[in-house]
């Protein structure tokens, strides 16, 4: 495994465009963390300038919730996982490395792996800002801090990195299929915003829910928020253990059928 990674990393260390997209990525998910709550707070100010009844302010940084607060929000921003995942199998493609890097004597199903594990490591690292991000502004956040509190619910950091996961192991998969980094970002983005969503409202949910954007998007539910709970709307506050299964699956079946691909396809 160590060898792979070494690999991979020599490939995108001189790579101007990876670098630029995994900065922005993490800068946007540091922004967002950061600066969430007092953007919804104005937003909410605003908002309730002719109402009735005033906004209530409220933190998203509190321990235990911070974690499904951020976890939730910054499962928005997973497209820019799978872009980043699939200019990495797109220009192997294009640069015809896969073909050399198979000619050196690395097999087919470690070149996936390779893949596989850059993945991994993005959704690792995403997971580690939002870990540092969240810890960081609930301990300055919450009032009458106990030392339970910050493990409380951090099951969802767990949640968070199962859905990136997923997320970019089905980009690694149309990524393989496309080749191309632009056909493949515009089918990644018209299934992820368009066609699943249609899929999902025309089935029951009792079949809907196996759909892998919905049950991605099942893992961490809505926050329960003083917004939420003033309305009288309450959201499920624990991770969906079956979602998790089911995310799990279909980690299994992208992994399979991009083995599956790339055996059969023309270097």
């Amino acid at each position: 495994m160590d060898n792979l990674f070494k690999i991979d990393f020599r490939k995108y260390f001189y790579s101007r465009t990876f670098w630029i997209m995994i900065v922005i990525y993490l800068f946007l998910l540091v922004m967002l963390f950061v600066g969430v709550e007092g953007f919804l707070n104005a937003a909410l100010k605003n908002a309730g300038k002719n109402s009735p009844a005033p906004m209530p302010e409220f933190s998203l940084y509190q321990f235990p919730a911070v974690w499904q607060n951020l976890t939730f929000l910054g499962g928005f921003f997973k497209i820019f996982l799978g872009i980043i995942a699939i200019i990495s199998v797109a220009n192997e493609f294009a640069n015809k490395t896969i073909r050399q890097n198979v000619m050196n004597g690395l097999s087919r199903e470690q070149f996936v792996f390779s893949k596989v594990l850059f993945v991994f490591l993005l959704s690792f690292a995403s997971a580690l800002i939002l870990f540092l991000s969240g810890g960081i502004m609930g301990i300055f956040n919450t009032t009458d801090l106990e030392p339970m509190m910050i493990f409380q619910k951090t099951d969802f950091l767990g949640a968070y990195f199962l859905e990136l996961f997923t997320f970019g192991s089905m980009s690694l998969l149309i990524a393989f299929l496309v080749k191309k980094s632009g056909p493949a970002i515009a089918l990644l983005a018209l299934y992820y915003y368009i066609l699943e969503p249609i899929i999902s409202r025309m089935l029951p949910e009792t079949i809907s829910k196996y759909l892998p954007v919905v049950s991605m998007g099942n893992l961490i539910d809505v926050p329960n928020s003083p917004l939420m709970q003033m309305f009288g709307i309450n959201f499920r506050d624990s991770v969906s253990v079956p979602d998790v299964f089911i995310t799990i699956g279909w980690n299994v079946v992208f992994i399979g059928i991009i083995i599956f691909v790339i055996r059969k396809q023309d270097l």
